[in-house]
């Protein structure tokens, strides 16, 4: 080969190289989260609410992502899967910059007449597509396993509505307002009073 043909090679050799590294990088969106499983020892009582063990949610890709937190079943799983009503997220849906991480908190609401037994499940993040607000098959998730205790219907009931009047007071004031004013005008009917002075 000719000085002059090695030459004309290496300088093309050099161009290639310094338009390929000037490139860049084609921009990526993924996720990951800190815990890969939660196991709930105490039995859950159906009418109950509770709350999980925080977790956190990182976007390890280079743009900025949003999440939706959702809960799926698990392949050929034998345990009862937990209907996605149930869970509430804090929050529900986030957007996460590369490199930023955020804390989830969810909660389960039991129905007065869930069902006892084992159940399971998969929680966690799921990337949406930008201008649709669909999901994409991205996603990272925590196995969740949980037990139902066995409950009268009236023994659920009954936490049900201790905890909605836990949550608003006010639900129950205002029946025991109308009750009052009910037993008074009862008295009144039955009883007259009379008060008079000494001479």
């Amino acid at each position: 080969m000719s000085g002059q043909l090695r030459r004309s090679v290496l300088v093309l050799g050099l161009y290639v190289a310094a338009v390929v590294g000037a490139a860049p990088a084609a921009a990526s969106m993924a996720v990951s989260i800190d815990v890969g499983r939660i196991d709930v020892t105490d039995a859950l009582a159906p009418g109950g609410e509770y709350r999980l063990p925080t977790f956190g949610v990182r976007n390890p890709g280079s743009e900025s992502t949003t999440y939706r937190l959702t809960v799926s079943g698990i392949d050929g799983q034998a345990a009862l899967l937990p209907d996605a009503a149930w869970f509430r997220f804090e929050p529900a849906e986030l957007t996460l910059a590369p490199g930023e991480s955020r804390p989830v908190q969810a909660v389960i609401t039991l129905p007065a007449d869930s069902e006892p037994g084992q159940y399971a499940a998969l929680i966690g993040p799921q990337i949406v597509a930008e201008g649709t607000g669909a999901q994409v098959g991205a996603a990272a998730a925590a196995r969740l396993s949980f037990t139902i205790a066995p409950s009268s219907w009236i023994e659920g009931i009954a936490r049900t509505i201790l905890r909605i009047v836990g949550e608003q007071p006010w639900l129950l004031t205002i029946p025991v307002l109308v009750s009052l004013l009910i037993a008074l005008r009862l008295l009144r009917r039955r009883f007259t009073f009379s008060i008079a002075r000494r001479a």
